[in-house]
């Protein structure tokens, strides 16, 4: 069964942190404005 896609919006105070972060866990980004403080981001 698939389940299709799970999206959650997260306020963070380093958008460069937090993305970094995420990366180490796994997480791709493929989207968003990094000037805008906005990073869309999935698992593999």
């Amino acid at each position: 069964m698939e389940l299709g896609n799970f999206s959650i919006s997260l306020a963070v105070k380093n958008i460069d942190a937090s993305k970094c972060f995420y990366q180490k866990l796994g997480f791709n980004v493929f989207g968003g404005d990094i000037a805008q403080k906005r990073a869309l981001s999935q698992i593999p």
